[in-house]
């Protein structure tokens, strides 16, 4: 894998979530990555929330974090119709949730994904066609750039 690929598969993909918190939907994406330790890794993005929120604005968040024993990184995407509350910058609520997990150790990896993610994500046309998806082959495809 190139140093910054995004790696999303449709497996990793949740279309249609009905979580009713930030906490719930984060969750249910933690769960998409099952060769994750699924409390720890939660752990690692709620301190990381803790810290300040990762809700950029327009309807989009990147929850991120370091996680002990990953080999490579690992990227779960949410499309939630009605939007969670996530401490947004811009006060909406969110409706694309791209959470990033890198290995401890890899600073310049986590860095270089965390800004193509961003970079990304604010297109409006990209976002559009996140939130229009009907299938979550849709969605990775997307993020094959």
């Amino acid at each position: 894998m190139a140093n910054e690929d995004l790696m999303v598969t449709p497996e990793h993909v949740l279309l249609g979530s009905k979580a009713e918190s930030k906490r719930a939907l984060l969750t249910e994406m933690v769960k998409l990555l099952t060769s994750v330790d699924l409390d720890l890794a939660l752990e690692v993005i709620t301190a990381r929330e803790k810290l300040g929120s990762t809700g950029m604005g327009h309807g989009v968040a990147i929850p991120h974090g370091r996680l002990e024993g990953l080999k490579e990184p690992q990227i779960a995407v949410a499309i939630h119709e009605q939007g969670v509350d996530f401490d947004a910058i811009d006060g909406e609520l969110v409706n694309i949730v791209v959470m990033l997990l890198v290995p401890n150790d890899d600073h310049q990896i986590h860095l270089g994904l965390l800004a193509k993610l961003a970079r990304l994500l604010q297109q409006a046309p990209i976002r559009t066609a996140l939130k229009q998806a009907k299938h979550p082959d849709e969605v990775a495809q997307i993020f094959k750039i």
